[in-house]
């Protein structure tokens, strides 16, 4: 009996590294290169993108949030829990050990003769189920892959701080430089204001005239009053993604606009291949890795099927002793039990388990397909929209060369006596209205830049580079 429970012992041990394969793979074909990805004659992609902005007030806000943030605290966090959840997945697998103990007294009266014996009472108890299909193996392999999904949420955390504190930082730069070229402006319109009052005073314009100038004066001045809101606003964002109080955290404006980085823009990186999104997305491995644990998932479900087997050992060990004059009593057993489990009838419980595992496994690789497609349009929209961007600020820059001749041109037929003030005075609200315009575009190439770092993955750090 023993050498036939020894046996069984040892194949179980043996089958014990068996579980279920699911195959699985994804129905999207990658395309060899973007449409747009050509357009671009930039550098070779840089992981901290924010390096090659020659910022270095920008590069140490993002640095400070990325060791901060609590969002990315908090992924971080997850990733543990994940990992927890793993050993304890994993502990399964392997036998238990327990050591038992026992003692006490009890009181006889054996004919009027009181005896009060004690007994003492120890032993070991070793309890496992193999695990000869794989359900435990594959209940591991499942909260091992939730630890990878929650490593790419981690790396996913890491990418969306790093964009977001660029976001608000380059609208803060935004506003700085518009309140700057409003105030020309509004001088500008000043200047205009006064001469049509001149005008109107000798009855050479009428009062339509002279309330068209005052609605600009009163709308520009409204523009300006929440430039100042908005770069606080902005300010305040940029605290709380850091980690910090809003109190605490004021931007040095000075450096920002010494530097200038909407001006003086790098070019975006170039060399960017479809296939490369399937290990840099972090969102993708996200997906990937929940595919892995829903598959493992649905192996598991499957293994309810089929039998499964229990082994027992107990030993123990113990005596007895007597107040009276009688022999101490003393004893040791040891018992070895094997035991198997088939399911017969469970009313559809199981098959209604695996066909909803098996349909959550088709919802994990749709989601990844949807996420895979989503991120193929994101990077090659973003380089069209950089490609057209960089033509319009082109234009614009032409169109505003031809401006500012012009304002010199009109500047001179108002010497010549061929144009009143107004025209030279229109000429140049006409070349601030141009300034405008570029440095809305000059916003959009910036943001729509940090856009496609993060459409192609860029901007999360593994563990080891923190460190």
């Amino acid at each position: 009996m023993q050498k036939t429970v020894m046996t069984f012992f040892l194949s179980s041990l043996l089958l014990g590294c068996q579980h279920t394969a699911v195959e699985l793979q994804s129905k999207i074909t990658l395309p060899e290169n973007y449409q747009h990805v050509g357009l671009a004659k930039g550098t070779s992609i840089v992981q901290n993108w924010w390096e090659s902005w020659q910022d270095p007030q920008l590069r140490r806000l993002i640095q400070q949030g990325l060791a901060q943030n609590h969002s990315i605290a908090i992924a971080k966090s997850k990733i543990q829990e994940a990992q927890a959840i793993a050993k304890i997945a994993q502990s399964t697998r392997f036998p238990t050990i327990a050591a038992l103990a026992n003692t006490g007294k009890s009181h006889l009266d054996i004919e009027q003769l009181d005896i009060t014996p004690s007994a003492v009472l120890g032993g070991i108890r070793v309890a496992w189920e193999p695990d000869i299909f794989g359900q435990k193996s594959s209940e591991a392999d499942a909260a091992q892959a939730a630890v990878l999904g929650a490593q790419q949420q981690f790396y996913g955390a890491q990418m969306l701080v790093a964009s977001e504190i660029a976001h608000y930082y380059l609208q803060a730069l935004h506003s700085k430089k518009q309140q700057m070229l409003l105030q020309r402006t509004q001088t500008a319109l000043k200047t205009l204001q006064h001469y049509i009052e001149e005008r109107f005073n000798a009855g050479q314009v009428s009062a339509y005239e002279r309330n068209e100038i005052r609605i600009k004066r009163q709308s520009l001045a409204a523009k300006q009053a929440i430039l100042a809101a908005q770069f606080t606003a902005a300010e305040n964002a940029i605290a709380v993604l850091i980690g910090d109080t809003p109190q605490q955290v004021k931007l040095d404006v000075g450096e920002m606009q010494k530097r200038d980085i909407l001006t003086h823009l790098p070019s975006p990186p170039s060399g960017i291949q479809p296939s490369d999104l399937l290990n840099q997305r972090p969102d993708i491995q996200a997906q990937s890795a929940n595919v892995k644990a829903q598959a493992a998932k649905l192996a598991s479900a499957k293994a309810d099927l089929l039998p499964r087997f229990t082994l027992n050992f107990l030993w123990q060990t113990g005596q007895i002793k007597l107040d009276a004059d009688l022999p101490t009593l003393q004893a040791w057993q040891h018992f070895i039990s094997a035991g198997i489990q088939l399911p017969i009838f469970t009313a559809g419980r199981i098959q209604a388990n695996i066909q909803a595992a098996d349909q959550r496994l088709q919802q994990a690789l749709l989601h990844y397909d949807r996420t895979l497609l989503q991120a193929l349009a994101e990077v090659e929209t973003h380089y069209q929209q950089q490609f057209s961007l960089t033509q319009q600020a082109r234009l614009l820059k032409q169109a505003s060369m031809t401006q500012q001749r012009q304002v010199r041109d009109t500047q001179k037929l108002f010497q010549y006596g061929d144009y009143t003030f107004d025209r030279v005075l229109q000429a140049r609200l006409d070349a601030l209205d141009l300034e405008e315009k570029r440095l809305e575009n000059q916003l959009a190439c910036a943001m729509n830049l940090v856009l496609l770092y993060k459409a192609i993955g860029l901007g999360w750090q593994s563990e080891t580079d923190t460190h």
